[in-house]
C-alpha cells in the first residue's frame, strides 16, 4: 500500500511516539542508528504497521511486520509532505532576529486574538492556538513535519493566520522545509549561537538566506531595525521599515510615568505598563504586522502582549520592584538593563549563564550586566554537561560587585532580602518562562517567578 492510499484511508504522519495509535504512519527523522532502534521497537510494541525512515536502514528494517516507506534527501520528504498537507487557506507569519523574536511572535498572535481575529503562535513559550496553550515543544522552532502537524491542527480550529518563530539553526538544520512565508518580521541582527555557527558572518548569512528563500512570490518584510533596510533591496516595495511605518502613520511614544508608557496612533491611544522601552518597541512592531495585515488599527492593545517572564514585573510596591526576563545575549541584556540607570535606583541581579551553548558570550554579559547594576547574585542557569562552577568562576572574573550563590533558590531569597533592606530593583534574569533547571541529563522543576513572587510575600 503507498502513502496516497494511506492517507485517503484516515492515515496520518506522528513525529512523536507517544502520539503513535493505529493510524499512524511513525515518522523516523534521523539517520542516527542509535534512534531508529530504539524507536522502532517502541513502534512495533504500539503496534504501528507504517514507518517512514531513512533510507540508510534498508538492511535493519526488514524483519517485522511493519511496512517502512524510505527517503534519501530532503527532496523525498517533500514529496511526501504534499501528499498529507495542504495549507492555502492560512497566512504564515515568519518571526526572526536576535532578540524579541519570542516577544513580536507571541505579542502578535495575542494581539490579533484579542481583537477577534483567530491566530497560533509556534515558537519558545510553545504551541498556542489563540490564548490557550495547547502542548510545550522541545525547540523554539520545532522540526518539519511537527510544524505542519501543528499548522493542521490550527486549520481544524479556523485559524486563518500562523506566527511561527524561527531561529537560525532551525533554519539550518532544514526545520522549516519548503515551508513559505507571507509575511516576515526580522527584529535584528545582533550576535548569537556562534558556537554553532562558528563566526557572526555565518549566523547573519543564516538568517538572511532564510528570509530570502523562504518567501512567496509577495511576501512582505518588516524590519525592526532601519539600518538593515541594504540587505533587503530586493524586496523592493514589499520592505515596510518600523521607522517609516512611525512617521506614515504619525505614531508616537510618550512615557507618562518610569513605569507607565503612551503609543498614540491617529486614533488611539494605547497605555503600556513598562519600565523598558525596548518592550514598547516591540509592541510598535506588533502594531505595525497588525495594520498592514488586517488594514485598521486594534481596538484593544495592552500588556496582554507581553510574554510571561519577558521583562515581567512580579512586584512594584513601596519603592521596591522585581522584574523577572529571559535575557540570555549581550545585547538582550542591554536592552534590558540600560534605562534603569536614569532611575537612580539600586539595582541588585541575579543571574548565570547556560551549560553547552555559546562560551564567547559569558564574559559579554557580565561586563553589560556589571555596568548597569550595582550587585551581581553570580548562580546557576542550566548548566547541562558543564561544571556549573567554571561557568560562575568566568562571571565572577568579569563582574565588578558579585556574590557567588551556587543554590538558584537561594540566589534569589538573598535577593529580595537584600531589596527589603535596600530599595530599588531586583532583576532575576535568564530563565524568565521556564518551569525547569537542567544539571547534565536530568531536569528539576524550578520556576523563577513562582519562587521570587513566593518570597515577594514577605516585602
Amino acid at each position: 500500500m503507498d502513502l496516497d492510499k494511506l492517507k485517503n484511508k484516515g492515515f496520518k504522519i506522528i513525529t512523536y511516539w507517544q502520539d503513535i495509535d493505529k493510524k499512524s504512519i511513525f515518522l523516523i527523522d534521523s539517520a542516527d542508528i542509535k534512534k531508529f532502534t530504539k524507536y522502532n521497537k517502541i513502534a512495533q510494541k504500539k503496534k504501528c504497521k507504517f514507518i517512514i525512515c531513512s533510507d540508510k536502514f534498508k538492511n535493519f528494517s526488514n524483519k517485522n511486520e511493519i511496512k517502512y516507506f524510505y527517503y534519501k534527501n530532503k527532496k523525498d520528504l517533500e514529496k511526501i509532505a504534499k501528499i498529507f498537507y495542504n495549507f492555502n487557506n492560512i497566512k504564515i507569519i515568519f518571526v526572526t532576529g536576535t532578540n524579541g523574536k519570542t516577544s513580536v511572535a507571541y505579542g502578535a498572535n495575542k494581539l490579533f486574538n484579542i481583537n477577534g481575529k483567530k491566530s497560533c503562535y509556534i515558537g519558545t513559550l510553545g504551541f498556542y492556538i489563540n490564548s490557550k496553550k495547547i502542548k510545550n515543544l522541545n525547540n523554539t522552532t520545532p522540526s518539519y513535519f511537527e510544524i505542519l502537524n501543528l499548522i493542521t491542527i490550527a486549520c481544524k480550529n479556523n485559524i486563518k493566520y500562523v506566527f511561527i518563530e524561527v531561529s537560525s539553526i532551525g533554519y539550518c538544520e532544514g526545520r522549516i522545509g519548503s515551508l513559505r512565508y507571507n509575511y516576515c518580521v526580522l527584529t535584528n541582527l545582533k550576535s548569537d549561537h556562534l558556537d554553532y555557527h562558528i563566526n557572526i558572518k555565518n549566523y547573519h548569512l543564516a538568517k538572511i538566506n532564510l528570509i530570502k528563500n523562504q518567501k512567496l512570490k509577495n511576501s512582505i518584510l518588516f524590519l525592526q531595525d532601519y539600518n538593515l533596510k541594504n540587505k533587503f533591496k530586493s524586496f523592493k516595495k514589499n520592505l515596510i521599515s518600523q521607522r517609516n511605518f512611525q512617521i506614515k502613520n504619525k505614531i508616537s511614544i510618550v512615557q507618562k510615568k518610569i513605569d507607565t508608557f503612551e503609543i498614540i496612533t491617529n486614533d488611539k491611544c494605547y497605555k503600556i505598563k513598562s519600565f523598558n522601552d525596548f518592550m514598547i518597541n516591540n509592541i510598535v512592531t506588533i502594531l505595525m504586522v497588525y495594520k498592514k495585515i488586517i488594514k485598521n488599527n486594534p481596538s484593544k492593545l495592552n500588556n496582554l502582549l507581553f510574554p510571561p517572564g519577558r521583562s515581567e514585573i512580579i512586584y512594584n510596591k513601596n519603592n521596591k520592584v522585581i522584574i523577572i526576563d529571559y535575557a540570555h545575549s549581550k545585547d538582550a541584556y542591554e536592552n534590558l538593563l540600560n534605562k534603569f540607570a536614569m532611575l537612580n535606583k539600586y539595582i541588585i541581579i541575579v543571574f548565570g549563564c547556560g551549560g553547552d551553548r555559546d562560551k564567547i558570550k559569558r564574559s559579554q554579559i557580565a561586563k553589560v550586566v556589571s555596568k548597569f547594576t550595582n550587585l551581581q547574585i553570580i548562580t546557576d542557569d542550566n548548566p547541562r554537561f558543564e561544571d556549573p562552577a567554571e561557568i560562575r568562576k568566568t562571571l565572577i572574573k568579569y563582574s565588578s560587585n558579585p556574590i557567588e550563590v551556587p543554590n538558584r533558590r537561594k540566589a534569589i531569597k538573598l535577593g529580595i532580602n537584600i531589596l527589603k533592606k535596600s530599595n530599588g530593583i531586583l532583576i532575576i534574569s535568564g530563565k524568565g518562562h521556564e518551569e525547569i533547571q537542567i544539571y547534565k541529563d536530568k531536569n528539576y522543576s524550578f520556576n523563577d517567578r513562582a519562587i521570587s513572587s513566593n518570597y515577594a510575600k514577605n516585602l
